[in-house]
């Protein structure tokens, strides 16, 4: 049995659609941004290494927020 252009289109909708919504594509790129950022990363790792060392103030507010700085 042939197949035709429209089946290819239409096989391909389906695995588009269960693949990735519009949502998991944008923080799909978005990931894929942070990951190559070379100071982005760094900051990540050393937030990580201050929380598990636990250097780290709980925050409840902007006022909070505003006056750790």
């Amino acid at each position: 049995m042939p197949v035709t252009i429209q089946d290819v289109y239409e096989a391909l909708k389906r695995v588009e659609e269960k693949m990735v919504t519009r949502g998991g594509l944008e923080a799909l790129v978005d990931s894929v941004e942070i990951l190559s950022n070379p100071k982005t990363m760094e900051a990540l790792r050393k937030s990580d290494r201050d929380i598990k060392a636990g250097r780290v103030k709980e925050v409840t507010s902007v006022e909070d927020l505003l006056a750790h700085k």
